[in-house]
């Protein structure tokens, strides 16, 4: 009995972090609403919150959301229909105005402005045909084909967030993407080192772009023959580590080290991990050096749980795609917002915010409707004089007080 009512208790709580957390999104994604729009843009919030919830297809997850709700929803096709009336750049400005805001409110709470920052890349298989925007892949879930996506995530304290996503085509430069992402990414943060993966190590051009940042990075290195020799022979000097190797075309300088990995074989170099940094190595940082680069798996926690809030879709339209991926970050990163405040699963988290919109506590829209008029009221009474905040006023009275006090 005592659990039951500490649960509700703590439910309580949560559902008022939510209310704080989705300000950052209401009304801040134009989904090009008319004058006689049958549905309000709150209403295509509300549709894909259930839909990346359920993660479910439109065509079928918007009759199911009409079925639960008992109201007049949007169906697929209107849904589409109004992302696809977005530009390429009005979605990249709102993603970045709501992520600005998330951060702001991340660095109030850590007091710190520095962090570690995680570079990789995501795939989502194509069964489609092949199109511009389509990259060729390795063989896996029946396709060789993928919608890719190179993301940047942050660690600051103990806030893991996805700062950043951009799409890799065919014509992409993985290095250019680097470039950007870093070049976003200094303008939140004191980028204290980036973790990447083999993929990224491999290429010197990559390396060299970090270099022109002036930024430590630690990443896994590939067992090229010649690094193999290395592992097998030692250097001279060093039995673990390697100063100052040279490679590629644009003669990328790193620094190796070796990790036992705890196999026994005759070929020496299968006996250890590889890793690469600018960081100078010693045999007094070896390990301390590779526990860091185990931060490194946070990215792939974020692709694991970005899954528990991405949409399904057949749509070969880039731009809807894309909107869905940048959607589920900010969905992840709202989720990683109230999950500091209070330690709750991805689930959990999925059904107190179905039981908003779906209406079973309080109101979805009617709540955030509240959450408007406040705002409307308070920056009419700053730019345009009191007389003109009174029809606000008389807004805000249409609402029972006490869901005011409740937002409050």
């Amino acid at each position: 009995m005592g659990g039951d009512k500490q649960q509700r208790a703590t439910n309580k709580i949560i559902r008022k972090i939510n209310r704080f957390s989705f300000g950052f999104i209401e009304g801040k994604i134009d989904f090009h609403e008319k004058h006689n729009s049958t549905y309000k843009d709150n209403d295509i919030l509300a549709s894909l919150i259930f839909l990346f919830n359920r993660n479910r297809y439109p065509e079928n997850g918007c009759k199911r959301y009409k079925e639960i709700t008992k109201r007049n929803v949007p169906d697929a096709d209107t849904i589409y229909r109004r992302i696809k009336m977005k530009r390429w750049k009005e979605i990249l400005l709102e993603y970045n105005e709501i992520e600005a805001e998330i951060i702001n409110e991340v660095k109030k709470r850590t007091h710190s402005n520095k962090a570690i920052v995680l570079i990789d890349e995501h795939e989502i298989p194509w069964y489609g045909e092949p199109n511009e925007y389509v990259v060729g892949t390795k063989n896996f879930h029946g396709t060789k084909l993928a919608f890719k996506y190179i993301t940047i995530n942050v660690l600051i304290h103990e806030y893991k967030i996805c700062l950043f996503a951009l799409p890799v085509t065919p014509l992409s430069e993985e290095y250019e993407l680097v470039d950007d992402l870093l070049n976003l990414a200094e303008k939140f943060f004191k980028i204290r080192l980036i973790l990447f993966d083999r993929g990224f190590s491999k290429d010197s051009k990559i390396l060299k772009v970090v270099e022109k940042h002036g930024l430590k990075y630690l990443a896994p290195m590939e067992k090229s023959d010649r690094i193999k020799r290395i592992a097998n022979s030692g250097d001279g000097v060093n039995p673990f580590y390697h100063m100052h190797y040279e490679f590629g075309k644009e003669k990328a300088k790193t620094n190796l080290f070796f990790i036992p990995n705890e196999k026994y074989e005759k070929e020496k170099w299968k006996n250890y991990h590889v890793f690469c940094t600018n960081i100078d190595v010693t045999k007094a940082n070896l390990i301390f050096l590779a526990d860091l680069y185990g931060m490194r798996w946070n990215i792939e926690n974020f692709y694991r749980d970005g899954e528990n809030f991405m949409i399904k879709t057949k749509t070969a339209d880039f731009v809807v795609r894309y909107f869905f991926f940048l959607f589920m970050s900010i969905l992840y990163n709202l989720w990683y917002l109230v999950r500091v405040r209070s330690p709750i699963t991805a689930q959990e988290w999925k059904d107190l915010v179905e039981d908003k919109i779906t209406g079973e506590n309080d109101d979805f829209i009617e709540i955030y409707s509240i959450y408007v008029a406040f705002k409307n009221l308070l920056s009419t009474f700053m730019n345009t004089g009191v007389s003109s905040a009174f029809y606000f006023i008389g807004e805000i009275m249409k609402y029972d007080f006490k869901q005011i006090c409740d937002v409050i």
